[in-house]
C-alpha cells in the first residue's frame, strides 16, 4: 500500500466505518471522542471529517458540527450503481488502451494484500482495499478529477459484503477484473466489473 500520513489513516478508517453502516444516520461525529479513540491530536480528526463531509459521508452544519448522512433509497442506489459502473468502465478502458507498469504494480499488490484482509476476515482493511482497488483505476487512467467526481458518489452506498457467501469471493471478482486488464481483454474486464459492482442490485 501507499504511504499514508495521520490525517489520511484516520479518515481511510472512519470512513470504512461509515461504508459498513457502524454509526447510525444521524449520529454526530465528535472530534474530542474520535482523537482519543486514535490518540491523536484534534487536528487530524477535524481534516478527516471535513473531507468525509466533502465525500457526502458526513453532514456538515455551522455550530453543529458533523453528523453521519444517509445513505442512498431503494430507488436511488441502483441509479448510482449503475453511474459508478459507467465512470469506472470508462477508466478501465483508458487503462487497458494505454497499459501503465507502475499501475499494474500497485494494482498487483494491492490484490495481494486484499486477499489476506479477506482471509482475516479484517472488516476495515476489507473496505479500505476494495475502494483503493477501484481509485486506483479513477486515479491513472489518465484523467484529473475523475477520482473526485466519484468519492461523492460513494457517499450513500453502504457496501453490501453479506452478499457473499465467503469474503474471499470478492478477492476473486476483484482477481478477474486483474487478469482480464493485464492480458488486454477489454469485454473481460468490463464483464467481471459489473459483476462486482452491480451484482448486489441483479442488473443485467
Amino acid at each position: 500500500m501507499e504511504y499514508r500520513n495521520v490525517r489520511e489513516q484516520v479518515t481511510d478508517q472512519i470512513r470504512a466505518e461509515l461504508l459498513l453502516g457502524k454509526f447510525k444516520a444521524g449520529e454526530a461525529m465528535r472530534e474530542i471522542p474520535l482523537a482519543e479513540r486514535f490518540n491523536v491530536s484534534r487536528g487530524p480528526v477535524r481534516d478527516a471529517l471535513l473531507q468525509l463531509s466533502q465525500e457526502g459521508l458526513l453532514e456538515f452544519t455551522p455550530n453543529r458540527g458533523s453528523r453521519v448522512g444517509k445513505e442512498w433509497d431503494g430507488k436511488l442506489m441502483p441509479v448510482m450503481a449503475d453511474l459508478r459502473y459507467k465512470m469506472e468502465s470508462f477508466a478501465m478502458s483508458e487503462i487497458i488502451a494505454n497499459p501503465a507498469e507502475a499501475f499494474i504494480s500497485k494494482i498487483r499488490k494491492n490484490l495481494r494484500v486484499f486477499k489476506l484482509a479477506c482471509e482475516d476476515a479484517d472488516m476495515a482493511a476489507v473496505v479500505q482495499l476494495d475502494l483503493e482497488f477501484h481509485r486506483l483505476f479513477l486515479r491513472h487512467c489518465g484523467h484529473r478529477g475523475l477520482e473526485s467526481v466519484w468519492l461523492p458518489m460513494m457517499g450513500g452506498v453502504r457496501l453490501p459484503y453479506s452478499r457473499h457467501e465467503m469474503l474471499t469471493d470478492s478477492y476473486e471478482e476483484h482477481k478477474q477484473i486483474v487478469a482480464a486488464v493485464e492480458a488486454g481483454d477489454r469485454k473481460a474486464a468490463l464483464k467481471a466489473l459489473k459483476t462486482n459492482i452491480l451484482k448486489p442490485f441483479k442488473a443485467e
